[in-house]
Protein backbone atom coordinates (compact mmCIF):
# COMPACT_ATOMS: atom_id res chain seq x y z
CA UNK A 1 0.00 0.00 0.00
CA UNK A 2 1.55 3.34 -0.91
CA UNK A 3 2.46 6.14 1.72
CA UNK A 4 -0.29 8.83 0.61
CA UNK A 5 1.47 11.21 3.12
CA UNK A 6 4.35 11.66 4.98
CA UNK A 7 4.69 11.18 8.94
CA UNK A 8 3.90 14.76 10.37
CA UNK A 9 6.55 13.53 13.34
CA UNK A 10 9.61 11.09 13.00
CA UNK A 11 10.30 9.75 16.57
CA UNK A 12 11.18 6.24 15.41
CA UNK A 13 13.10 4.66 12.51
CA UNK A 14 10.05 3.48 11.06
CA UNK A 15 8.64 6.91 11.17
CA UNK A 16 11.70 8.06 9.29
CA UNK A 17 11.45 4.88 6.60
CA UNK A 18 7.84 6.20 5.91
CA UNK A 19 9.36 9.52 5.25
CA UNK A 20 11.79 8.19 2.90
CA UNK A 21 9.36 6.31 1.20
CA UNK A 22 6.98 9.15 0.09
CA UNK A 23 9.99 11.55 -0.43
CA UNK A 24 11.17 8.67 -3.34
CA UNK A 25 7.87 8.23 -4.90
CA UNK A 26 5.35 5.24 -6.23
CA UNK A 27 8.06 2.66 -6.74
CA UNK A 28 9.20 3.26 -3.22
CA UNK A 29 8.34 0.07 -0.77
CA UNK A 30 9.65 -0.53 3.07
CA UNK A 31 11.13 -3.75 4.50
CA UNK A 32 12.24 -5.67 1.58
CA UNK A 33 14.01 -9.08 3.12
CA UNK A 34 16.04 -10.82 1.58
CA UNK A 35 18.06 -13.75 3.65
CA UNK A 36 18.90 -12.36 7.20
CA UNK A 37 18.64 -8.75 5.55
CA UNK A 38 15.99 -6.50 5.43
CA UNK A 39 16.27 -3.29 3.59
CA UNK A 40 14.72 -0.61 5.00
CA UNK A 41 13.06 1.39 1.89
CA UNK A 42 14.08 0.29 -1.96
CA UNK A 43 12.77 3.00 -4.95
CA UNK A 44 13.39 2.41 -8.26
CA UNK A 45 14.53 5.92 -10.27
CA UNK A 46 13.03 5.01 -13.99
CA UNK A 47 14.81 8.01 -14.69
CA UNK A 48 18.18 7.32 -14.30
CA UNK A 49 17.25 3.20 -14.09
CA UNK A 50 18.45 2.28 -10.77
CA UNK A 51 17.55 1.06 -7.54
CA UNK A 52 17.81 3.77 -4.37
CA UNK A 53 18.53 1.61 -1.08
CA UNK A 54 18.29 3.49 1.93
CA UNK A 55 19.49 2.03 5.43
CA UNK A 56 17.27 4.34 7.98
CA UNK A 57 19.11 5.29 11.76
CA UNK A 58 17.97 7.34 13.83
CA UNK A 59 20.96 7.55 16.23
CA UNK A 60 23.41 10.17 16.26
CA UNK A 61 25.93 8.65 17.99
CA UNK A 62 29.31 8.22 16.14
CA UNK A 63 28.62 3.93 16.12
CA UNK A 64 25.33 4.59 14.81
CA UNK A 65 26.13 6.68 11.83
CA UNK A 66 28.69 4.07 11.24
CA UNK A 67 26.85 1.19 11.43
CA UNK A 68 24.61 2.44 8.71
CA UNK A 69 27.22 3.03 6.55
CA UNK A 70 28.66 -0.50 6.73
CA UNK A 71 25.20 -2.11 6.73
CA UNK A 72 25.41 -0.73 3.38
CA UNK A 73 28.43 -3.42 2.26
CA UNK A 74 26.38 -5.81 3.46
CA UNK A 75 23.20 -4.62 1.11
CA UNK A 76 25.82 -4.70 -1.48
CA UNK A 77 26.80 -8.44 -1.25
CA UNK A 78 23.45 -9.55 -0.36
CA UNK A 79 22.15 -8.30 -3.90
CA UNK A 80 25.12 -9.86 -5.82
CA UNK A 81 24.68 -13.12 -4.66
CA UNK A 82 20.92 -12.98 -3.98
CA UNK A 83 19.87 -10.90 -7.04
CA UNK A 84 16.68 -12.42 -8.14
CA UNK A 85 15.35 -12.92 -4.91
CA UNK A 86 16.23 -9.27 -3.66
CA UNK A 87 14.17 -8.53 -7.53
CA UNK A 88 11.16 -10.93 -6.54
CA UNK A 89 10.64 -9.26 -2.76
CA UNK A 90 11.05 -5.70 -3.79
CA UNK A 91 8.42 -6.82 -6.12
CA UNK A 92 5.77 -8.16 -3.75
CA UNK A 93 6.45 -5.19 -1.77
CA UNK A 94 5.69 -2.65 -4.65
CA UNK A 95 2.47 -0.05 -3.73
CA UNK A 96 2.31 -0.31 -7.67
CA UNK A 97 3.68 -2.63 -10.29
CA UNK A 98 6.22 -3.00 -12.57
CA UNK A 99 5.71 -3.74 -15.96
CA UNK A 100 8.29 -6.42 -18.01
CA UNK A 101 10.03 -3.60 -19.84
CA UNK A 102 11.02 -1.79 -16.91
CA UNK A 103 12.70 -5.22 -14.61
CA UNK A 104 14.76 -5.82 -18.01
CA UNK A 105 16.16 -2.43 -18.27
CA UNK A 106 16.84 -1.91 -14.58
CA UNK A 107 18.41 -5.43 -14.12
CA UNK A 108 20.36 -5.50 -17.79
CA UNK A 109 18.25 -8.52 -18.36
CA UNK A 110 19.04 -10.23 -15.10
CA UNK A 111 22.81 -9.72 -15.21
CA UNK A 112 23.56 -6.93 -13.15
CA UNK A 113 21.73 -3.92 -10.80
CA UNK A 114 22.36 -0.46 -11.00
CA UNK A 115 22.33 0.64 -7.22
CA UNK A 116 22.63 3.92 -5.65
CA UNK A 117 22.99 3.14 -1.60
CA UNK A 118 21.63 5.98 0.84
CA UNK A 119 21.59 6.58 4.92
CA UNK A 120 19.27 8.42 6.22
CA UNK A 121 19.67 10.38 9.10
CA UNK A 122 17.97 12.61 11.38
CA UNK A 123 18.81 16.56 11.65
CA UNK A 124 20.77 15.97 15.20
CA UNK A 125 22.34 13.19 13.69
CA UNK A 126 23.28 15.53 9.96
CA UNK A 127 24.80 18.20 12.35
CA UNK A 128 27.73 15.80 13.15
CA UNK A 129 29.17 17.26 8.90
CA UNK A 130 32.87 16.37 10.47
CA UNK A 131 31.79 13.02 11.01
CA UNK A 132 29.61 12.39 7.80
CA UNK A 133 32.82 13.74 5.47
CA UNK A 134 35.04 11.16 7.15
CA UNK A 135 32.85 8.42 6.57
CA UNK A 136 32.24 9.78 2.82
CA UNK A 137 35.90 9.40 2.50
CA UNK A 138 35.85 5.87 3.63
CA UNK A 139 32.43 4.93 1.59
CA UNK A 140 32.15 7.86 -1.25
CA UNK A 141 29.74 5.98 -2.88
CA UNK A 142 27.10 6.48 0.02
CA UNK A 143 24.69 9.09 0.11
CA UNK A 144 23.22 11.11 2.76
CA UNK A 145 19.70 11.61 3.11
CA UNK A 146 18.27 14.10 5.99
CA UNK A 147 14.81 13.70 7.73
CA UNK A 148 13.51 16.82 9.12
CA UNK A 149 11.68 16.26 12.87
CA UNK A 150 8.63 17.06 10.27
CA UNK A 151 8.96 13.80 7.83
CA UNK A 152 10.25 16.11 5.05
CA UNK A 153 13.48 14.54 3.58
CA UNK A 154 16.13 16.74 2.49
CA UNK A 155 19.68 15.54 0.27
CA UNK A 156 22.00 18.01 1.24
CA UNK A 157 23.23 19.33 5.03
CA UNK A 158 23.13 22.81 6.13
CA UNK A 159 26.17 24.45 7.48
CA UNK A 160 25.35 27.27 8.70
CA UNK A 161 23.79 29.16 6.03
CA UNK A 162 25.14 27.04 3.28
CA UNK A 163 23.61 23.92 1.96
CA UNK A 164 26.36 21.30 0.89
CA UNK A 165 24.93 19.02 -1.93
CA UNK A 166 27.99 17.49 -2.60
CA UNK A 167 28.21 15.25 0.69
CA UNK A 168 24.78 14.01 0.24
CA UNK A 169 25.41 12.52 -3.18
CA UNK A 170 25.26 9.00 -3.98
CA UNK A 171 27.22 7.66 -6.79
CA UNK A 172 25.57 4.88 -8.52
CA UNK A 173 27.14 1.54 -8.46
CA UNK A 174 26.60 -1.88 -10.98
CA UNK A 175 26.09 -4.66 -9.03
CA UNK A 176 26.70 -8.03 -11.25
CA UNK A 177 24.06 -10.53 -10.08
CA UNK A 178 26.64 -13.40 -9.20
CA UNK A 179 26.01 -17.00 -11.10
CA UNK A 180 25.97 -20.16 -8.37
CA UNK A 181 27.80 -23.18 -8.51
CA UNK A 182 25.90 -24.71 -11.60
CA UNK A 183 26.79 -21.56 -13.69
CA UNK A 184 23.34 -20.09 -13.57
CA UNK A 185 22.96 -16.70 -12.23
CA UNK A 186 21.83 -16.65 -8.44
CA UNK A 187 18.42 -17.76 -7.51
CA UNK A 188 17.47 -19.11 -10.81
Amino acid sequence: MPIKCRPKSVKTESHMSQAVQYTLGKYAAREIRVGDCIFDVVAYNKREKSFRLVECKQSRKASGIGQAFGQLAAYSATIAARGREFLIAYSKKLPVPMHQGRWMEATDDYRRIRVAFYVALTEKACKRTELLRAMKKILPNVGIIRVKPDGYCRKYLRIGKQKDFEVCQSHTMKVKILKNQHGAHSDS
